[in-house]
């Protein structure tokens, strides 16, 4: 161990500052990391004291393991929301670790740098997406696969056990880790025939048990393949349509549709024509299908940030294993275009945090105008909602009883617009004893976890106008 530290000191001392720039990042931005799924999440863990796994993605426990420990040790709820937004520092951490170290494999540890920067900007601010958790897996798998380390009994279970968790990460990791297996097996079929049969098991016991076992959310992301009610398919067939995807691709993820042009063409040249085919094939297929039950908008969201996730790992793998060796850019200038690339999206991180933290800075304003008023439930002004509020989430319930409740119990307060009173009936099902949760979940005040919320009796009450 400590042989192999020395052999490789420079590389530990510069990926190890990126860590220690990324932890500074997340204690420094842990408010504006609080939002959309990021705040349902956490407020179940910290409500329930337990993990929330849903959709059976059971990669979610990882993204909740800090949070949850803070809970059960007792700390206060800021120290647990701080824990909350290093938890994904800590699992690149141990990932990286575990390529580095385990399988001695430092490509795969810069791959794991990167797919932490290239493709995510809005996600970073929601950092418990089981999609990026699950494609960061990809890596480690892969690297398992370049090594040749799957034939010990110890690699094989942990192998096996990488692929069933990001399989049901995400069902669209499907696309890139069938694609990752059968670059690696390009060649070598005869070989890996014991291998590869057992991942078509693996494969198939996987869609076996989410046949059995899809929940409603996932029924009805299955129904947009239904062309009868979704026509989503229809812009693909316009040369408009086609040119703006071009163009949002490249702004959105120029480097690796770069990278994914410059392998293909590499694999073509070296006469590796079913490499490039399944890559091509791959990627250019998990953007059509995105875009056959979606309408692309040109603008980026956070909602096609988590689907375009695994299209980074897809391009990103391939051209560091085979181009980026091959052309020996493994090396000193290698290292710094990468330091540039990463110092790039870190900049970009650091700089979209404005929006959120002018968007943090109006929702405390509005938790402060609630603090004027006895009572703990409130109702955003319509107009606010549909002014210098229009960036209110279905989340914002619980957002503001989290942002609120670090100043103590005593403090909470849960602000719910009028689109939320006015769906499920709520107007009818809610009374004093009683609030919303989320927009389809009531609960009891008496139901929330007493350690760090406190939920007064009474009515919802208007909020005064905010906006000028």
């Amino acid at each position: 161990m400590i042989r192999f530290f020395r052999e490789h000191r420079a590389f530990f001392l510069t990926t190890h500052l990126y860590f220690i720039v990324t932890a500074v990042m997340a204690v420094w931005l842990f408010r504006e990391r609080i939002f959309a799924d990021a705040a349902y999440y956490l407020l179940h863990v910290v409500d329930s004291e337990s993990f929330r796994i849903e959709h059976q993605r059971f990669i979610l426990a990882p993204s909740q393991v800090l949070a949850l420990l803070g809970v059960k040790f007792g700390l206060s709820l800021k120290s647990v929301m701080i824990l909350n937004s290093l938890n994904p520092v800590i699992y690149f951490y141990g990932l990286f670790l575990y390529v580095v170290i385990r399988l001695r494999d430092n490509t795969a540890g810069i791959a794991l740098l990167l797919v932490q920067t290239l493709g995510v900007l809005h996600m970073y601010f929601c950092p418990m997406y089981e999609i990026w958790y699950g494609t960061a897996l990809l890596v480690p798998i892969y690297s398992h696969l370049r090594n040749n380390r799957h034939s010990g009994w110890m690699d094989v279970i942990v192998l096996s056990g990488m692929i069933v968790t990001a399989l049901f990460a995400h069902p669209l990791i499907f696309i890139a880790l069938l694609c990752l297996i059968l670059l690696d097996a390009s060649g070598k079929w005869y070989a890996n025939r014991k291998q590869l049969i057992l991942f078509a098991l693996l494969f198939i016991g996987w869609y076996l048990a989410k046949k059995l076992m899809l929940s409603e959310y996932e029924t009805g992301k299955m129904n947009l393949l239904d062309t009868a009610n979704n026509k989503s398919y229809e812009h693909l067939l316009k040369g408009a349509y086609l040119w703006g995807l071009v163009k949002y691709l490249f702004t959105y993820y120029t480097v690796p549709m770069i990278l994914f042009l410059f392998t293909v063409f590499f694999y073509l040249v070296r006469g590796a024509r079913f490499k490039a085919l399944v890559l091509g094939a791959f990627f250019i297929g998990e953007i059509l299908l995105i875009n056959f039950t979606h309408e692309n908008y040109p603008e980026q969201s956070l909602y096609f940030e988590r689907m375009y996730m695994p299209i980074v790992t897809m391009s990103l793998l391939p051209f560091l294993y085979d181009v980026f060796t091959a052309v020996t850019l493994h090396n000193a200038i290698g290292g710094t275009a990468v330091a540039l690339m990463i110092g790039w999206r870190l900049w970009l991180f650091a700089d979209i945090s404005k929006v959120y933290t002018e968007r943090l800075d109006k929702t405390n304003r509005v938790i402060a105008e609630a603090h004027k008023t006895p009572g703990s439930k409130f109702i955003l002004d319509n107009d606010d909602f549909h002014s210098c509020y229009s960036f209110v989430e279905w989340s914002f319930p619980m957002e503001t009883l989290l942002y609120s409740a670090i100043d103590g119990k005593a403090k909470c307060v849960t602000v719910v617009v009028h689109d939320d009173l006015d769906a499920e009936n709520n107007r009818q099902r809610l009374n004093d004893g009683n609030f919303l949760f989320r927009r389809w979940d009531l609960r009891l005040n008496r139901q929330i976890n007493p350690q760090y919320f406190l939920i007064k009796p009474g009515a919802y009450q208007q909020l005064k106008p905010l906006c000028k």
